[in-house]
């Protein structure tokens, strides 16, 4: 059984060999050793889980590991840990499909893609289920699903002894809904069109236990693995209030019968993850109050009698408040640095180091590397060095191995050069960094910048050859002779500028998409020539149908899109602008975003410019305009035409056509305002 990272990457090894080879026998006896270690009580940094979720290789992408998975269960239809593995993947779609940068952004159609990738996940684990004697690790992953994107009614009906109905009620009720979940499930696959028979454990369940979900996984689980932590930290975290609990809920689960069986320090894990709910939030710097309240905490956690790999957590954490507090900005890119806080981001970074290396890995990098090339403590490189030196031989980290394949590639941080080894660091980056959300760019650069301008420039090479747009993003900047935020003019070379931003538009960077597009943009106004105007628009264009809202093109790009082409005389492109564009600013930017396209459908809808003029709908807009930003400067201006101000009775006037106006909204410009599911309590409703 693996006791060290070492002897778990090893064992790693041998199962990816197996399963490459189909020595299908062999797989499950690995995979069922460490899982019997876990079930015994064993609760090894890299046990079950780990080895479940890292099994196949991430050089290869998520759909290809999912057919993968699926020919194994094709092939191994009795293995529960085959299915294991397929079910851990598709949870991992589910992630992948919802995820975005805030809760609240997150569109419907997201939450019903994740909704369906959720489905194969649990028809997975059910085949675990009905082929595991003890399947407490799935039942804590169905317990984990049902927390975080309920059940599915097909899984209630089979409980309640019912004939499951898995989509047709929900396609005949909002066709279009369910083709956009289906449109964001199939770069994975379709959707399920099959459930497996419903293992006996699951079959008895009250109704009590349907209005308590959480409450019947979590005793389901906890049946196969009495005292089970991972089960517990997992309901826990579903007592956040961003899900619906509250602190108090969490305090009386801990001091609760469930946990009352726990060893101390495991208890003490608990309580480690409810204060990290409200400890994620750094404070401002200038709020001395909550910094105290803070660092308070901190010592109070660190107080605790903790196991090793917590206390390094909880150290890291506290490192990175360091790290936080410890950079200030006044100007863009003037960095200065608290030596005080970062000298206690070392020390903090020291003792977690001394015990669990791999945690500082995964949660204090961040701050060591701001140690040591940013801040330059002193001592923090050796330390860097050392926490580099120590997981070389099983870190599956990007971020750690880009700096390895640095420091093999040019005999940085004390290691002897090793090209063959570098480049195999550089390529487990590039496998792994989209999954950590690592941008191996900003690696590069920091080490260009802060390190050796040579190996930085040359990782930034190797990383744009091997098809990584933010790098070839990166050389564009360098070569304009800047790069993150410092110049540096004797890299400046027009042409090699010219061909990377070519290289990277058609690798689909939307950063440079963007600044191009705006670029062309200042060329036509020198020269008005409208096939530039065109080709603008047609780069803004893909920044704003393959950005994010948390992309830092969206906003922008959206904004200027909707000038272009309101701009114009095709009533057809102003209309998209009104719809397509300044509805998502309104729906889904920040308050100063809000406030513009607010202010901006006010005019709309006042001169009834490509759409109908609407003085109900110009006043709502102006309102909201001001509520976001009160001293926005379009508010100031159309504040007297929209309300009649300066003018006999024009307040009186312009009130009564704002009254007549609501009652000839047309539907499009209503669900514009109030929401695609709004219907205004009227019958004359006119289509656009």
């Amino acid at each position: 059984m693996p006791h060290s990272p070492h002897e778990a990457m090893a064992l790693r090894r041998e199962a990816r060999d197996a399963l490459q080879q189909e020595r299908f026998d062999d797989v499950d006896r690995l995979l069922g050793e460490v899982e019997q270690q876990w079930l015994d009580g064993g609760t090894p940094r890299f046990g079950y889980g780990w080895l479940l979720a890292t099994l196949l290789e991430p050089a290869q992408d998520l759909p290809a590991r999912l057919e993968r998975a699926r020919q194994w269960c094709a092939r191994q239809p009795h293995s529960p840990h085959a299915w294991a593995v397929l079910g851990t993947l598709w949870d991992r779609v589910a992630g992948r499909i919802r995820s975005t940068d805030t809760i609240e952004k997150i569109r419907q159609a997201q939450w019903d893609g994740a909704a369906l990738a959720r489905d194969h996940a649990l028809a997975a684990w059910l085949h675990t289920i009905a082929r595991h004697p003890r399947p407490a690790f799935v039942l804590g992953r169905m317990l984990r699903m049902a927390c975080y994107l309920g059940e599915p009614r097909w899984l209630q009906q089979l409980q309640r002894g019912g004939r499951a109905d898995l989509y047709t009620a929900q396609q005949r009720q909002d066709p279009e809904a369910f083709a956009a979940a289906v449109a964001l499930l199939a770069p994975y696959g379709a959707p399920l069109d099959e459930l497996p028979a419903l293992p006996a454990v699951l079959a008895h369940r009250s109704e009590e236990a349907f209005e308590y979900a959480a409450d019947y996984w979590l005793e389901l689980a906890l049946s196969f693995r009495a005292d089970d932590v991972d089960v517990l930290e997992i309901y826990l975290y579903y007592l956040y209030p961003r899900w619906g609990g509250s602190h108090a809920l969490m305090q009386h689960f801990i001091d609760g019968p469930e946990a009352s069986r726990l060893m101390l320090p495991q208890r003490n894990r608990l309580r480690v993850v409810k204060e990290r709910d409200w400890l994620w939030l750094a404070p401002d710097a200038d709020d001395a109050e909550a910094i105290a309240e803070q660092e308070q905490a901190y010592r109070a956690l660190l107080d605790l009698h903790l196991d090793a790999s917590t206390r390094a957590q909880v150290l890291c954490w506290r490192a990175m408040l360091d790290y936080h507090l410890g950079r200030d900005e006044p100007q863009e890119n003037q960095v200065n640095w608290d030596p005080m806080r970062m000298t206690h981001a070392r020390d903090c970074l020291a003792e977690a180091f001394a015990l669990d290396p791999g945690c500082v890995v995964d949660e204090g990098m961040n701050a060591l590397e701001a140690c040591a090339h940013f801040a330059r403590v002193d001592g923090a490189d050796a330390l860097f060095a050392q926490v580099l030196a120590s997981v070389e031989d099983w870190t599956d980290s990007a971020h750690a191995l880009a700096w390895l394949a640095a420091g093999r590639q040019s005999g940085l941080f004390g290691f002897s050069a090793d090209s063959a080894l570098a480049a195999q660091h550089l390529q487990g980056a590039l496998a792994t960094a989209d999954e950590d959300g690592v941008e191996l760019s900003t690696v590069a650069a920091n080490l260009f910048c802060s390190v050796s301008a040579p190996a930085g420039l040359q990782m930034l090479l190797q990383l744009a050859h091997a098809g990584d747009p933010r790098s070839m993003a990166s050389l564009v900047d360098l070569y304009r002779g800047r790069v993150a935020g410092k110049d540096f003019p004797a890299y400046a070379d027009p042409v090699q500028e010219a061909l990377w931003t070519e290289r990277a538009i058609a690798a689909g960077d939307l950063v440079v998409i963007y600044n191009r597009a705006w670029q062309l943009g200042e060329i036509f106004r020198e020269t008005p020539d409208p096939a530039l105007q065109q080709q603008s628009r047609v780069l803004y264009r893909r920044c704003v149908d393959e950005a994010e809202p948390h992309d830092r093109v969206w906003r922008p790009a959206h904004m200027n899109l909707a000038v272009l082409l309101y701009q114009g005389e095709d009533d057809n492109d102003k209309r998209e602008a009104v719809f397509d564009l300044l509805g998502p600013l309104w729906w889904r930017g920040d308050s100063t975003t809000q406030a513009w396209a607010a202010g901006f459908l006010a005019d709309v809808f006042h001169f009834g410019n490509g759409v109908p003029a609407n003085a109900f709908l110009a006043k709502t807009w102006l309102d909201r305009a001001a509520d976001a930003e009160p001293d926005n400067a379009e508010v100031l201006r159309m504040r007297p035409l929209i309300d009649g101000q300066g003018k006999l009775f024009g307040a009186s006037r312009a009130a009564r056509q704002q009254a007549r106006d609501r009652d000839k909204v047309d539907l499009r410009s209503w669900q514009l305002t109030f929401g695609l599911d709004a219907v205004p309590d009227r019958h004359d409703v006119h289509p656009v």
